[in-house]
């Protein structure tokens, strides 16, 4: 009786294991793949499987499939999932298991609480930290004006941490600040100030806010993961990617305030992927470096589910470099009705040979990857409909 009770406790565990990892952190599954879903009103959905997810703002009644979201993950039956708290309902397709299916979904959403805080336990060391529980409960759809990403919002500081040098997180470890507040010095635009927080490859940095005494952030010297980070100030820049080709910068829930230029930085020659993420205030979300030493490329970036306030542009990559960038999911939620740069283009420059030269602001390119229907404006947001700063744009039109 024992070992089949353990038995069945066994295959529980796996079986809310498996659940859990079709859907993102904080996250229940309102459908699976070839059901109709109802949503909130501007409220983040996920689609996928075995922690492969596309994502889209979705409002009201939409199917979950692969022609809804532009893409599926191979392999198994995707699944549509919300922020946790999030209101929605279902209704049966077109598919054969329908019933079996619907019973699968509520069986996942009514365990998602426990699922989620096991997840948090069982995976502390973990680089793919999940958000905490208290985070989780301010999911939600996007609320103009609240000051966060639904799901993400900035906790208390549980206390003040005054650094006299740059913390080092070495190679793949994990720092978890425990939502202590960092200062270190400076926090203007100041060039060639020293970092918060050095992150060695392979490191994890979680749970940390950035105060107002910001220097130039965090910089990641190889792959790295930034798991609930937040900038009070966003400094000379809020983080650095200077990781080589083939490193992964990978930023998620989080939010950055109070700056006037770049948020992100990239100087290195990996991958960056921005997520679930709230920005106010700023002159650019990402700027692949413009003039650096040795400058070059391609640079890859990847925005998805964030939202802005008042910021002037999203992305600025050097099409020149081969750089690329795809947008998705992302939120505009402007005081005023300044057109917002999507994906603006420049040819960069090697450090020594003169600034970046402005190319124009691009649509649904190879290297621009951002349609309209990848942008949801709130109150007055527009955005530039794109435009061409030199004689003839065609060669990067494509």
């Amino acid at each position: 009786m024992k070992s089949r009770i353990a038995l069945a406790g066994a295959l529980l565990l796996l079986a809310g294991t498996a659940s859990a990892a079709n859907r993102p952190a904080g996250y229940v599954t309102i459908c699976t793949e070839g059901k109709t879903c109802s949503v909130a009103a501007n409220t983040n959905v996920a689609f996928g499987r075995a922690d492969k997810f596309f994502y889209k703002v979705l409002s009201g009644s939409f199917v979950c499939n692969e022609a809804t979201f532009g893409g599926k993950v191979a392999g198994g039956t995707n699944e549509c999932s919300v922020p946790s708290g999030t209101s929605s309902s279902s209704s049966v397709s077109s598919v054969s298991s329908s019933k079996s299916s619907s019973s699968v979904a509520s069986s996942v959403a009514s365990s998602s609480s426990s699922l989620a805080s096991s997840s948090v336990a069982s995976s502390s060391s973990s680089k793919s930290s999940v958000a905490s529980s208290s985070q989780q409960s301010q999911s939600g759809a996007y609320v103009s004006g609240q000051g966060y990403y639904p799901g993400c919002k900035m906790p208390t500081p549980t206390e003040t941490v005054q650094l006299t040098a740059t913390h080092v997180v070495p190679a793949n470890t994990v720092f978890d600040g425990g939502n202590k507040r960092y200062n270190l010095s400076g926090g203007s635009q100041a060039e060639g100030q020293p970092a918060v927080i050095d992150v060695q490859d392979g490191g994890t940095v979680k749970n940390v806010i950035i105060g107002s005494l910001a220097a130039d952030g965090i910089h990641c010297l190889g792959s790295c993961t930034l798991q609930n980070v937040w900038w009070e100030d966003i400094g000379e820049d809020a983080a650095t990617a200077l990781g080589p080709v083939g490193s992964v910068m990978s930023i998620n829930c989080g939010g950055a305030y109070n700056g006037s230029d770049k948020t992100f930085q990239h100087n290195g020659r990996g991958e960056f992927r921005l997520s679930n993420f709230y920005i106010q205030t700023s002159g650019k979300v990402y700027r692949s470096c413009g003039d650096c030493t040795a400058n070059g490329g391609p640079r890859k970036s990847t925005i998805t589910n964030v939202a802005t306030r008042d910021v002037k542009t999203y992305v600025g990559i050097n099409l020149n470099y081969g750089d690329n960038t795809t947008i998705r999911s992302v939120i505009l939620d402007n005081t005023g009705d300044a057109r917002t740069k999507l994906c603006q283009g420049y040819i960069g420059k090697v450090k020594g040979e003169g600034s970046s030269e402005t190319l124009g602001v691009f649509w649904n390119t190879a290297q621009c990857n951002v349609r309209p229907e990848d942008v949801t404006l709130l109150g007055p947001s527009r955005t530039n409909p794109g435009e061409c700063s030199i004689s003839d744009c065609s060669a990067y039109q494509k």
